[in-house]
């Protein structure tokens, strides 16, 4: 194969592929690869085969180990699921004649079944991404979202969102972005973390958030929506669209001194973004427990199981 240097004009041709594919995760948007330092972005290089995508990168140096300290990663390849099995034979020839062994990340559960015996699989179930359906988010129906519509009720009651009132859900713009800054250092203050681990992940999703917001004014495909309450920023939520047709949450934060404000800011930008996607993805949960019963509350319908790929033996 013919690998080059990953550039953003290099997204149309990810963007087409994935197009053709079910692919539910959210590892081709620019944003996670671009914004997370383990993707290492200045290592990346993409390389198109017989209407094939293949990505592969070196992690970045604080995220190697012993293992695959200076070896290419490789993303699951784009392509339909008729030439998956060759997609990853691609793949097993090109480690071979690097002198690496195969090592594919966050290969979702229907390329295993596809794949068989051949590999080693390893899954860990903290980086599966929460899959629901975007009419049970939209209208929260039925006795099982019967809390969340609480929330939402009691939101409503208490601080009256309208289109021109004192508490208002609207697109965020360019002016907003200091607001919004000080709503996710308020947000980091009160979470009780290790406060090493913290402090690090913080820094890092900061620099996330600024490239996403970037993204939004560039208009690359993001879009972010905000609460404003008495010219405060008290809630924040920013997604895509993938290609494949899954709404993507990657950013919601929102102050919890209002009660109801998580239920009230999800629902509204599933209402307002996601009506017509296959299903809304708001990612893992990292293992968190908090996050992982949060998450859970609102009821997914699956999971986009994320499987490393390895060389047998």
């Amino acid at each position: 194969m013919n690998f080059e240097k990953i550039k953003d004009e290099h997204f149309d041709l990810i963007a087409k592929a994935q197009s053709k594919t079910e692919y539910n995760g959210s590892e081709y948007s620019l944003l996670y690869l671009k914004g997370w330092d383990f993707f290492n972005y200045q290592s990346m290089q993409i390389a198109s085969e017989d209407d094939m995508i293949f990505l592969r990168f070196i992690p970045h140096r604080k995220y190697r180990d012993d293992e695959y300290s200076e070896k290419y990663i490789y993303l699951p390849p784009l392509c339909i699921k008729e030439k998956i099995v060759r997609a990853y034979e691609k793949i097993e020839q090109q480690c071979a004649a690097d002198g690496q062994s195969v090592y594919v990340m966050a290969t979702p559960r229907e390329y295993v079944d596809i794949l068989g015996d051949k590999y080693d699989y390893v899954n860990n179930e903290d980086y599966s991404e929460y899959l629901y359906d975007p009419k049970s988010l939209i209208t929260f129906a039925g006795k099982k979202y019967h809390s969340k519509r609480n929330h939402v009720a009691n939101f409503i009651k208490n601080y009256n969102p309208s289109y021109d009132g004192d508490c208002r859900f609207r697109e965020y713009v360019a002016q907003d972005r200091e607001k919004v800054f000080a709503l996710i250092n308020g947000w980091e203050e009160r979470k009780e973390f290790d406060r090493a681990d913290f402090d690090s992940m913080a820094n890092e999703e900061i620099n996330v958030i600024s490239l996403a917001l970037n993204l939004v004014a560039e208009r690359k495909g993001y879009f972010a929506d905000v609460i404003e309450y008495e010219d405060k920023i008290i809630g924040f939520t920013l997604g895509e669209i993938t290609p494949s047709n899954v709404g993507i949450t990657h950013i919601e934060k929102a102050d919890v001194a209002y009660d109801g404000i998580y239920s009230y800011l999800c629902n509204s930008f599933a209402a307002k973004r996601f009506a017509d996607v296959r299903y809304i993805n708001r990612q893992e949960d990292m293992g968190l427990e908090g996050l992982r019963k949060s998450k859970r509350s609102y009821h997914p319908v699956g999971f986009c199981e994320k499987y490393v790929v390895k060389s047998r033996g």
